[in-house]
């Protein structure tokens, strides 16, 4: 059987130049590749961590995400200034300019990298390029000009040494598969302390736990989502004191400290935080506190079937959520889990955009995606 890491190496090995080019422009240190081989290393040491449970059609997309919210992880941690291009522009607003004027996103698709509104990424665009001069077509030939330096400098990192760009792929598949491991324990160990409401599964219909279709989806080992079908109104008990409920127009709930709570279809902020329009896909977020862990839930909606699996990801923690939805397939619906996290940890989790969901299809492609209002 072959080594499933195998189409790990050989992506890392065809991305790298790419990766480590984006890594330096960044951090703005083109002429120097350590900043940029380590924010890459450790990029790519999570990347491994997690090959098993990427959906081959959504690689690049996880990477890049990965990329970034490392960078401002790191940005945070050290608050160190800019410099280069981007000199005296913030770590998010870097971050958002290299994605649009760089790598060729849209803010939409921006937003959904980051797990930001629309709205803050357009505001930090803006701001942003204000501080660069304002001129949009300058900024790239700018861009275009550092990353010919960083190549540069990377051709002389290749050369001086057995390591391509630094970044050793086989002490990056070790770190990665020690992290796995250190993962798959402490998750195991979750598990056994949550106690999964039985109500969730003794009604309706269910999608049991088991793997997605490899075949299809090319991932591994990924769970699916328990699915139930609701009547309009009728409650559940998503755990205890925390009720879920669905109408026509949206997605109702109640916990001890916040009851009674609504979050309607036509409301433009759960999208992302972008203005949507109806029957475009979408998801949210809503955070909720229950003593040492949290309540998370959130609506999706502008599919043409159910959902297989909702993941939800803060900073490292990722999680299946159960789904509740109206019968005839209406194309919307309410996802929810519980989350095991401190107060700090959440508002930490905020620093890179916050929680972020995604929806995927029966064939393990991304189908929605969102995250917490910025």
């Amino acid at each position: 059987m072959p080594d499933p890491h195998d189409d790990f190496t050989a992506y890392a090995h065809a991305q790298l130049p790419r990766l480590v080019t984006t890594a330096h422009l960044l951090s703005g240190a083109t002429g120097d590749p350590g900043e940029a081989t380590e924010l890459v290393r450790r990029t790519l040491v999570g990347v491994c961590a997690r090959w098993r449970r990427i959906p081959r059609d959504d690689v690049d997309f996880y990477v890049r995400r990965s990329l970034v919210r490392e960078f401002l992880r790191g940005a945070r941690r050290q608050q160190v200034p800019s410099h280069g291009v981007l000199k005296d522009t913030s770590a998010r607003q870097r971050a958002v300019l290299v994605m649009l004027h760089r790598e060729g996103l849209r803010e939409a698709e921006v937003a959904q990298l980051l797990g930001w509104s629309a709205g803050a990424v357009g505001s930090r665009a803006r701001r942003g390029l204000a501080v660069c001069g304002g001129d949009a077509g300058r900024l790239r030939e700018l861009f275009a000009e550092a990353a010919e330096v960083a190549e540069a400098a990377e051709a002389v990192q290749v050369g001086s040494g057995d390591v391509p760009f630094g970044v050793s792929l086989a002490a990056v598949e070790q770190r990665g598969r020690v992290l796995r491991r250190r993962r798959r324990a402490v998750v195991t160990a979750v598990c056994a302390l949550l106690v999964v409401p039985a109500g969730v599964f003794g009604v309706g219909r269910v999608v049991g736990g088991g793997t997605a279709d490899g075949a299809a989806a090319g991932a591994v080992d990924v769970a699916r989502s328990p699915i139930r079908i609701v009547a309009p109104g009728e409650r559940v008990a998503a755990l205890p004191g925390v009720q879920v409920w669905l109408t026509s127009d949206g997605k109702h709930w109640s916990t001890p400290q916040r009851p009674n709570q609504f979050l309607g279809l036509t409301e433009e902020s759960y999208a992302s935080g972008s203005k949507a329009g109806a029957g475009k896909p979408g998801a949210s977020v809503q955070p909720d506190r229950l003593n040492s862990s949290y309540f998370l839930s959130g609506l999706y909606r502008g599919l043409s079937a159910d959902p297989a699996r909702v993941e939800v990801t803060v900073d490292d923690s990722r999680m299946t959520g159960t789904v509740l939805t109206l019968a005839g397939s209406p194309g919307w619906g309410v996802w929810y889990t519980r989350a095991p996290l401190s107060l700090a940890e959440l508002k930490s989790s905020y620093g890179d955009g916050g929680p972020t969901v995604t929806v995927y299809d029966a064939a393990g492609k991304v189908v929605a995606r969102g995250g917490a209002d910025w």
